[in-house]
């Protein structure tokens, strides 16, 4: 189903009240974290950056509602993953796959029994420069002689990278397209190269584009395989860590993560 989108209002209005959270890109931090540290200890928490958004609006309403404070640090689910092994002070990782938290588990680094699917999402098709080349075409489009750059998450790392690989492959164009192919660190940067034109296209996380100004296409769930997003409680986790994990589990979390398109495990 094609599916376009405009600037989505209230959207942009609830990223004010946002705007003082820590939150930190991957290989820095904001805020201090204590991995055994006492009940009320402020927690630091990994997402995979498809889902920082809603993470972060998710982490303000935890904290309206007289919790703790929640440091967020954002990444490809790789990167993120090797900086927890390789131990970083996080106490929750949320990954954009089912891969890594079982993992962490295998390697006794995750609290056992904590780990469970969050959402599932889905990729989509963006572009900022305008026209008909989404409406008329969808992926097509990408092959077009003026289409020089297609940006995407690194597939090594990224599991919607990996999926926006396998997209192009079976729809029949990545030899096409290959050429063109532009690799952010994780979607955001992915989405950020087509948002300011230094990419002619993105496929990235629907959660990514999602109230964000340009065209967008819900690409074809049958183009790729389903992006099941896992988080879990890294060992040694303060009890703070637990109780957020609650939360994500609740009525609030679910609505957000609905709200930027994935699909919940209570639907």
């Amino acid at each position: 189903m094609i599916l376009f989108r405009r600037l989505l209002i209230g959207l942009l209005l609830s990223a004010f009240a946002l705007s003082a959270l820590p939150i930190a890109e991957a290989g820095g931090r904001t805020g201090k974290a204590a991995k055994n540290g006492s009940d009320d200890a402020p927690i630091t928490v990994a997402v995979a950056s498809n889902a920082l958004r809603p993470l972060m609006e998710i982490a303000a309403a935890y904290k309206a509602a007289g919790n703790g404070e929640v440091t967020i640090v954002h990444g490809s689910t790789g990167k993120l993953y090797t900086q927890i092994i390789q131990g970083a002070p996080f106490h929750i990782f949320l990954a954009a796959d089912t891969e890594r938290p079982r993992l962490l588990e295998q390697r006794g680094m995750a609290e056992e029994g904590t780990r469970f699917t969050y959402v599932s999402g889905f990729l989509a098709l963006y572009t900022s420069r305008g026209g008909p080349g989404i409406k008329d075409k969808g992926l097509v489009a990408l092959t077009g002689e003026d289409v020089l750059k297609v940006a995407i998450a690194n597939p090594d790392t990224a599991p919607y990278g990996k999926a926006a690989v396998l997209a192009l492959t079976r729809y029949g164009i990545m030899d096409a397209v290959g050429d063109k192919l532009v690799y952010g660190e994780n979607v955001s940067q992915a989405f950020s190269f087509a948002r300011t034109g230094n990419a002619d296209f993105a496929i990235v996380a629907l959660s990514t584009v999602t109230g964000q100004d340009g065209d967008i296409q819900v690409l074809d769930k049958t183009l790729y395989d389903p992006v099941v997003q896992e988080g879990v409680i890294i060992k040694g986790a303060p009890k703070g860590a637990f109780d957020f994990m609650d939360f994500l589990k609740g009525e609030t979390a679910t609505e957000v993560f609905m709200k930027y398109g994935y699909k919940t495990t209570g639907e």
